[in-house]
């Protein structure tokens, strides 16, 4: 293994896929564009895979455990990383969701994997998407809230590639249609998804302030300008990068 600059588990954001025809080598790049080159990479392993104590190296095992261990079948969306791919012909880049579980190293060349911890942590700030989760009490054990976060980040994403009109200030384009679906498949077995949809609501720039349900940011009673102004701020085309320009000559 060689360690290239330091690599800071907490930054993770980018995992891109280089070598010989034999995909032998990892290059894992950070938020703060940190490297690590792992080598000797077993093909057959998952993004997210269980067998790592005994078949990975420490740190390669370490980067993949930032989330969950969940059905490690795809049924339930805890452990979704959003897959960034950048589409040459139509000079693109494409934003989509996967099950790491599911996802094998080998598929990911040349690809961006953003988790939840790309997006915000403890040391950096969390995303508006962490708080408000937080502040509808959309989060119980919290098991499924990573997957649940990254599936409403990547919707929020590519609502920004849809045309004008623009949205009102602090709201996504995402209609809240949307918003609500794009939690469906992710599961949870205890919180209930009603303050879970009203988070995802609380992004739609057609949604309804009375609507939301109970929560941690207004009281009853308050305006509607008071609602808004206590919603966490959300920024359209924010600080997360997705996609470094650097990933598309690989």
């Amino acid at each position: 293994m060689a360690n290239y600059l330091n690599f800071d588990i907490y930054d993770l954001q980018l995992t891109n896929l280089i070598g010989n025809s034999q995909l032998r080598q990892l290059l894992i790049s950070t938020a703060n564009w940190s490297i690590l080159v792992v080598e000797d990479i077993d093909c057959s392993l998952e993004l997210q895979d269980r067998r790592q104590p005994r078949m990975m190296n420490p740190d390669l095992a370490r980067m993949m455990n930032i989330d969950r261990y969940p059905t490690t079948q795809g049924g339930c969306g805890a452990c979704v990383v959003l897959l960034s791919k950048y589409n040459p012909v139509l000079d693109q880049v494409d934003d989509f969701t996967v099950s790491s579980c599911l996802t094998l190293l080998c598929s990911i060349n040349g690809c961006s994997i953003t988790t939840t911890e790309g997006i915000g942590n403890t040391r950096d700030g969390f995303h508006p998407i962490h708080e408000r989760f937080s502040g509808f009490h959309a989060s119980q054990c919290g098991f499924c809230t990573p997957g649940m976060c990254m599936s409403l980040f990547s919707a929020l994403v590519n609502a920004e590639k849809i045309p004008p009109p623009e949205p009102p200030l602090g709201f996504s384009k995402l209609k809240v249609s949307k918003a609500e679906k794009a939690i469906v498949g992710n599961l949870c077995r205890y919180t209930g998804y009603h303050p879970m949809a009203n988070a995802c609501k609380s992004f739609g720039a057609d949604v309804d302030m009375e609507d939301l349900g109970l929560n941690s940011f207004w009281r009853k009673g308050d305006s509607k300008d008071v609602k808004l102004s206590s919603l966490p701020s959300y920024k359209r085309n924010g600080d997360v990068c997705t996609f470094p320009q650097f990933l598309k000559n690989f």
